[in-house]
């Protein structure tokens, strides 16, 4: 795993800039442009490419998309629990202990990073020529700000269907400059859910057809729109996002294939990871794989590894049943190999799915009580993951198994937490063990309950320290 960066928000800039002479640049086949300072370093269309090019660089960085954001909504919430035996990473994220000197600070600076890389070549787009090119620049650098600013938010701030309160709560600051002198306050959670929206939308009219499933398209800005107008309570909105989607559910046969990058069937937006460029190991936060076998710092809850039927591709997608060391144990294997690269766990990155479109869809519809539309978007995502069963689900029933539905499909990639804490529900554990059968050692905190300060993560105090502007969680005042 890359070395985790220790920087702050006001710093962000310079490492974002500083990124362009680090970066691979025989596979990027263009010279690095902040060493000639800002005003030669954005001219002609080929900077610009790289620049964006740096966009998803910064994604991919093992304190963000590349490994920690695909991991600790998870270690957060149900779906897993520490294996005592192993290394104890994250293990006062597991516990809820965090406080202001151990907190996601990592991964805000480099999700930061990014809206900043965004706002710098946003602040340059004018010397292009007005055109297709320009408008594809701009919607994918409105799109990457956009996705940092929602999943920063959604961290340590409140979901806006948290609560009643969540819109005129804190969210965090927005930033739409450069400028790496700026201070920064803390805006509403309503502006930054408006400000997000505004972002996927103007991207939305401005994304390029023919761009691919490696970078920011048409499909994957409507599928983050149906997601963040879901997070929002927009139910009417969330549909017609979703409705704009054109891409199909990935097939049975096909599933298995997402997860070691032989198929991209239903993957709508991706970041690319190779071992001769990132080499970023996405499975690390989970296991590691030694000589002994798969060596799991978290293992698949008991009660979660029963919810998946023997007759679904998930189960065996997502989890591999194992020894280490003569010990039998329930691993996350979803992020562990890859058909194209040799490294452990460099896998493709897959950030917007088809499948959750569908099921943004049918939730959505749900909420509007329109059980015969949210049964079918529903039944997209379950014909192609085992046989349905026989009959129709319908009022809360139905809406339980759509959040059912959500749990399995979504697993170990980044979104677990989020749909809990947008729902106002309690984080319940089994007071299962460790081992294969649900035997071992229970993890020692097992509820965190509804409306529990501690869903909003502590502001890092070298942010707060460096950016006075900005203010401290309750949870974390002395």
């Amino acid at each position: 795993m890359k070395k985790m960066k220790k920087y702050t928000i006001i710093l962000s800039t310079i490492f974002a800039m500083a990124f362009m002479s680090s970066c691979d640049q025989d596979n990027l086949n263009l010279n690095p442009f902040n060493a000639v300072g800002v005003d030669v370093a954005l001219n002609t269309p080929g900077d610009f490419e790289i620049a964006v090019n740096g966009l998803y660089s910064m994604m991919i960085e093992s304190t963000y998309y590349g490994a920690d954001f695909m991991s600790f909504p998870d270690v957060l919430a149900d779906n897993l629990i520490i294996n005592l035996d192993a290394r104890q990473t994250q293990r006062t994220t597991f516990e809820w202990r965090y406080n202001a000197n151990n907190t996601r600070g990592n991964f805000m600076v480099n999700a930061y990073d990014v809206v900043q890389h965004a706002n710098f070549i946003l602040e340059n787009t004018s010397k292009l020529s007005a055109g297709e090119q320009r408008d594809n620049i701009e919607a994918q650098c409105l799109a990457a700000r956009a996705l940092a600013h929602f999943d920063i938010n959604n961290v340590f701030g409140k979901i806006p269907t948290q609560d009643g309160s969540a819109n005129s709560s804190l969210g965090i600051s927005l930033n739409f400059s450069s400028d790496i002198r700026q201070t920064l306050g803390r805006n509403t959670v309503e502006q930054v859910y408006t400000s997000v929206i505004a972002d996927l939308e103007a991207a939305s009219a401005k994304i390029s057809a023919s761009n691919g499933i490696e970078r920011f398209n048409a499909d994957a800005v409507n599928g983050l729109l149906s997601r963040v107008y879901l997070y929002n309570g927009q139910n009417q909105q969330a549909i017609d996002a979703a409705n704009a989607v054109t891409g199909s559910v990935s097939e049975f046969g096909n599933f298995t294939g997402l997860w070691d990058d032989s198929s991209d069937d239903g993957v709508l937006f991706k970041l690319i990871n190779r071992d001769a460029d990132t080499d970023v190991s996405t499975a690390v936060p989970y296991s590691q794989t030694l000589t002994g076998g798969i060596f799991s710092e978290y293992v698949i809850d008991f009660g979660f590894f029963n919810l998946y039927s023997p007759q679904d591709v998930r189960l065996g997608a997502f989890i591999e049943t194992s020894p280490f060391d003569g010990v039998l144990y329930n691993h996350v294997s979803i992020h562990n190999s890859s058909s194209i690269n040799a490294g452990s766990g460099v896998v493709d990155i897959k950030v917007v799915r088809a499948a959750e479109v569908q099921l943004n869809k049918a939730e959505a519809l749900a909420n509007l009580n329109q059980d015969g539309p949210a049964l079918a978007a529903l039944d997209l995502v379950r014909s192609q993951r085992y046989v349905i069963p026989a009959g129709g689900e319908t009022g809360q029933a139905l809406k339980d198994v759509i959040q059912l539905e959500r749990r399995l499909e979504l697993a170990f990639q980044g979104h677990r937490f989020f749909d809990v804490k947008r729902q106002g529900q309690s984080i319940q554990r089994t007071n299962a063990g460790q081992l294969a059968d649900g035997t071992g050692t229970p993890p020692l905190f097992l509820n965190l309950p509804a409306g529990d300060c501690l869903f909003e993560l502590a502001i890092p105090v070298t942010e707060i320290n460096v950016n006075p502007a900005s203010s401290q969680n309750p949870c974390y005042v002395n």
